[in-house]
């Protein structure tokens, strides 16, 4: 846990954390989940806050206290096609700032601690910090959310990557185990679906200001932030309508190739039936067939069934059937 006391300019940890930043009017937190039992009665933050901060889940929500406003939040990754998930939880007044992210090794949850640091870090030098904390934490939730929509767009346009890749390749050729892939990558899509539509309502929930926690001055910040959650979400329906459209080119693709096979099947038939005819009548076990005994009957045979082979196979080529 990393605490910045901006009424004293100090930086603390869970270990020197003092009894004195109970009561400063501008703390800056973050921690991981079991931090919170610490910070729970310090700030008089909701149990059922606290609950979701430790249980993590793939929940988003948005919802406003007394005093402060709580956001339950996930950032996505793509793993072998798969979402891999990461809670965030966020504490927002005029008074304090605490995100809360649970232990990982993902680079992208790196950087953005350590973006929310230095620009909370940057604050504690400004000597009217504790005064103008509520400007302060509005430029970090901005920072926070402007940041896990790069993330975001970033994911949806990696899987967009990965279908177009998908649609290419079948194009050329299709296997039995691109429906797994294509089956693994619509879930994927539906999932990220399902998530940013819990966050393009957020985007009025937070404009809604009940708290008075976003200040007149940051207030259009935050509307363009409410338009990119939209757009975010517009975004998501187009790559899962791709996954659609790429099922359908399996399909259609599948039909072509049993179509393809059909048709050589026919092929041959239209080759073979003929001369199947030819021979099931020369194998009739009749007393009087005068061919049976003609020295050129046989050679005719054969000469006759090449015939029909060729002419078929003209017929075919003049009317571009092969």
């Amino acid at each position: 846990m990393i605490v910045l006391d901006y009424s004293n300019a100090r930086e603390y940890t869970q270990s020197t954390f003092p009894a004195i930043c109970t009561n400063s009017p501008a703390l800056f937190a973050l921690c991981r989940p079991d931090d919170m039992q610490h910070l729970h009665s310090i700030l008089a933050l909701d149990e059922s806050t606290v609950l979701d901060c430790i249980d993590i889940d793939e929940s988003v929500r948005f919802t406003a206290f007394d005093g402060y406003d709580f956001a339950s939040l996930v950032h996505l990754d793509i793993e072998h096609d798969r979402v891999a998930f990461s809670e965030l939880n966020l504490y927002i007044s005029r008074k304090f700032f605490v995100l809360v992210m649970a232990e990982h090794n993902n680079p992208n949850l790196a950087a953005l601690e350590e973006k929310m640091l230095a620009a909370a870090r940057g604050y504690l030098d400004d000597k009217y910090a504790s005064t103008d904390a509520a400007e302060h934490f509005n430029q970090l939730f901005f920072l926070f959310f402007n940041t896990l929509i790069s993330y975001f767009s970033d994911t949806l346009e990696a899987l967009e990557d990965r279908m177009q890749a998908l649609s290419e390749k079948m194009t050329r050729r299709v296997e039995d185990e691109d429906f797994e892939a294509i089956q693994t990558l619509r879930e994927t899509a539906y999932f990220v679906k399902k998530v940013l539509r819990s966050f393009s309502y957020m985007g009025l929930q937070i404009l809604c200001n009940e708290n008075d926690v976003l200040s007149k001055k940051k207030l259009f910040l935050f509307r363009n932030l409410d338009t990119r959650f939209r757009k975010l979400y517009d975004f998501s329906e187009n790559v899962y309508g791709l996954s659609t459209e790429l099922l359908q080119t399996y399909d259609s693709k599948i039909s072509q190739r049993t179509n393809d096979v059909i048709n050589k099947l026919t092929f041959v038939t239209l080759f073979f039936g003929p001369l199947t005819v030819i021979t099931g009548i020369y194998g009739m076990n009749f007393r009087i067939m005068p061919e049976l005994n003609w020295s050129m009957g046989y050679p005719l045979a054969l000469l006759v069934m090449a015939g029909i082979s060729v002419g078929i196979y003209m017929i075919m080529k003049k009317k571009r059937w092969l």
